[in-house]
């Protein structure tokens, strides 16, 4: 045996309070009623359809590999198919060249990703069975999530070669592709797709990677859609579209930046408002793939208008550009050196000295810690003690009026309150985890992110919110993981809608913050000196932190600014007013 190392349109939503409503030519000539619901033909003759297109990608990727050369030894097949296998340039139509003919009609190089370093590669054969070991990094599964890898142990793939008209070709290879890590951030992208929160009121997003640059982008980027969220998403989104609905064709065809998309007969049992969702859900997801979508049922075009301001809903809410902090003796906006008090509120919050303050988007509802205590503090309303067990971390609050609470030494005891300070449990699902050090509830109330301690391991969890009567939190879905930084982790939040940062101690009072969107990649810098808190921000920063000195300090440029000192309490922002 012998071992070789290889070489190597923008659609009607809401930001914050305020609707933006779709204009432009199509919604002028939108003149006629909607109907109940959709419309799909139910008498005349059956219709022959045009035919599907061959569509040939018009762009070269960044990567043109070779075909296979003749006369090519089992060796070079081998590594050619694995260098090929990094375009899907017109159906990875390269790669399989090094393929047998019915290997070639059988591979699925759609079923998964192994994103490797590119350093680490080892081929070994026995006789006309190889082998290669690769150590990943990170894994793309077939709906487009993309999975960092804590372990380094190697993962073996197989491959099984035979002579096919005089020519050496692989008769027998894994489904999926490997891809060294910078040819695939060059030849994949990250592409959001969207749900909605269970109410309708948010949009959600939900990072996928495809294929960058080919004709079936936007196919893929719909059929994603419409299978559903990711698994940790399952139960706390949800779709526009009906059960069941899929393409009636095999693809989404694009022409004058408009995606034709023709649905199955499944969406015909969609009303006028849900066939609007389901047309700003496709025009969001697409993205920059189509600037408008037109849906059809079955070859029947449907004619759809933009929601209405009144159900438009809310994408990515942003957070005040001034921080909201607890200094000198006053609670409120900062600006400068003047702390502006939220009328009805600040006094109170004021009352509790607190050491950790959480707001909902309207400003009149906060989460305080004081005195190792959970608070439940209402506009106008005195202040009510609402959680009282030893070893409380900082409280959440979400947008629905639920205030979170949980002791560092038992994360399993999740428990929500409301108004009323009756305690409801949370099922959580992280048995392993001896100790929650920071967590933190997404804007629109759908999601968690959470930094756990298991013996002496730390890691990082997103997790999804399954919601019950009244928008009560009833349980949390099975955790996603992600990647953590240098350091020992203290402190998570939310820096937009995808985005999440943990602040960690590095020693000798130093810190680092490492950011990344959930489902995407992780990027370290490092944080101030004695950084304590990280909050998310508005303006020119997405973060802040505070010091164990009681400075506030904002990211500028390679360093760090202090905004101001004498901070006792920098307050989580779920949006504004």
């Amino acid at each position: 045996m012998s071992a070789r190392r290889l070489p190597t349109r923008r659609p009607s939503i809401r930001r914050g309070r305020v609707a933006r409503i779709l204009t432009g030519g199509l919604a002028a000539l939108l003149l006629t009623t909607l109907a109940a619901c959709a419309s799909i033909p139910e008498s005349g003759p059956v219709r022959q359809g045009a035919p599907i297109a061959q569509v040939t990608d018009p762009l070269d990727l960044d990567f043109n590999p070779s075909p296979p050369e003749k006369g090519a030894s089992p060796q070079r097949i081998v590594q050619g198919f694995i260098d090929a296998a990094s375009s899907p340039k017109n159906g990875f139509e390269i790669a399989r060249e090094y393929l047998t003919a019915s290997m070639s009609a059988s591979w699925n190089p759609d079923e998964s990703v192994t994103v490797d370093d590119g350093r680490s590669r080892t081929l070994e054969n026995d006789g006309n069975q190889w082998t290669l070991d690769v150590i990943p990094v990170a894994n793309v599964d077939s709906g487009g999530a993309y999975h960092p890898v804590a372990t380094k142990a190697p993962v073996t793939l197989g491959y099984q070669l035979r002579k096919e008209a005089g020519e050496w070709r692989i008769a027998a290879a894994p489904n999926g592709v490997v891809i060294d890590d910078p040819t695939f951030r060059a030849v994949y992208s990250q592409q959001t797709i969207y749900f909605f929160s269970p109410d309708f009121h948010y949009m959600v997003p939900d990072a996928r990677w495809f294929p960058a640059r080919v004709a079936s982008a936007a196919t893929r980027a719909t059929k994603a859609v419409l299978t559903g969220p990711s698994k940790w998403l399952a139960g706390a989104v949800s779709s526009a579209f009906p059960q069941g609905t899929e393409l009636s064709v095999p693809a989404v065809t694009t022409e004058g930046g408009e995606a034709r998309v023709d649905l199955s007969s499944e969406a015909g049992r969609a009303d006028s408002l849900t066939m609007q969702r389901m047309q700003l859900q496709l025009e969001l997801s697409l993205g920059t793939l189509a600037q408008s979508v037109q849906l059809s049922i079955e070859g029947s075009v449907q004619q759809v208008s933009p929601l209405s301001a009144a159900n438009a809903p809310i994408q990515d809410p942003p957070v005040d550009s001034h921080p909201i902090v607890y200094r000198s003796g006053a609670f409120g906006l900062l600006s400068g050196t003047t702390v502006t008090d939220l009328s009805g509120l600040s006094d109170r919050i004021v009352a509790l000295q607190p050491a950790a303050v959480a707001l909902d988007a309207a400003r009149d509802q906060a989460a305080v810690l004081s005195q190792h205590s959970a608070y439940f503090v209402r506009k106008n309303s005195e202040a009510l003690k609402v959680d009282s067990r030893p070893d409380l971390i900082a409280p959440a609050i979400d947008n629905d009026g639920w205030l979170w609470s949980v002791p560092s030494s038992a994360p399993g005891a999740l428990q929500v309150f409301g108004q009323d300070g009756a305690p409801h449990a949370v099922k959580t699902d992280w048995p392993g985890a001896t100790r929650i050090l920071s967590f933190a509830v997404s804007r629109d109330g759908t999601r968690l992110v959470a930094v756990l301690q298991s013996g002496a391991s730390y890691s990082l969890v997103a997790v999804g919110i399954t919601r019950g009567e009244n928008g009560l939190p009833t349980a949390l879905s099975e955790p996603l993981e992600l990647a953590l930084g240098p350091g020992t982790p203290q402190s998570v939040t939310w820096t937009g809608e995808l985005g999440v940062a943990v602040l960690s101690s590095t020693g000798d009072d130093g810190s680092s913050i490492a950011e990344q969107t959930i489902g995407g990649q992780l990027t370290s810098t490092a944080g101030p000196s004695g950084g304590v808190t990280i909050v998310g921000a508005g303006g020119l920063s997405r973060y802040l932190v505070l010091t164990s000195g009681g400075s506030l300090q904002a990211p500028t440029g390679t360093g760090w600014q202090a905004q101001a000192d004498k901070v006792g309490a920098v307050a989580v922002q779920l949006g504004q007013p």
